[in-house]
């Protein structure tokens, strides 16, 4: 699954391209990494905050765009209140689109993808356990390489040493 490094939004085969955002797409690997919820302002967005902090949910608030004083004063909304981008982590994105879903005036442009990125977010948790996991024989086969590396060096600064003085003393 791939999302936009930018402006956090993931990639869906129908939604490519995005829309005013021309940046590179990359690959999600972190089930961490944070992605976009939606864009909401004013109640929406204090509703859907509101419901991430009783969930437990970590969320990030990104501006969408940076607007300008003549944008307020057409459509006479604070810009830095009203197009606010949520960011939760890949991992707690099905939960927080089901928060989503109770707010009724908002697009949850995520809910038809569910099953995607659940799957993904198993695909990514299998690969971080099956890394964090190493064979009890491989581990022990290791530790004894490292330990006869180790003595073998020993040996050899040992025995190199004598072999130097010895070369040293012959000059004499």
């Amino acid at each position: 699954m791939k999302y936009c490094k930018t402006c956090k939004r993931l990639c869906f085969e129908e939604t490519l391209p995005f829309d005013g955002c021309k940046h590179k797409l990359k690959e999600i690997t972190d089930i961490n990494e944070p992605v976009r919820l939606c864009v909401a302002g004013g109640t929406e967005r204090a509703m859907i905050t509101g419901l991430l902090s009783t969930e437990d949910i970590p969320y990030l608030e990104q501006n969408v765009q940076p607007q300008g004083v003549a944008n307020e004063i057409v459509t006479g909304y604070d810009v830095k209140l009203s197009n606010i981008s949520i960011l939760v982590p890949f991992s707690a994105l099905p939960k927080a689109s089901q928060l989503l879903g109770s707010v009724e005036t908002l697009d949850n442009e995520i809910e038809p993808h569910m099953e995607e990125i659940e799957a993904w977010i198993e695909h990514l948790r299998n690969v971080d356990k099956s890394a964090e996991q190493m064979n009890p024989a491989l581990r022990t086969t290791i530790k004894v390489i490292t330990a006869l590396v180790f003595f073998a060096l020993i040996a050899l600064a040992v025995f190199g040493t004598d072999a130097l003085t010895s070369w040293i003393k012959g000059l004499f």
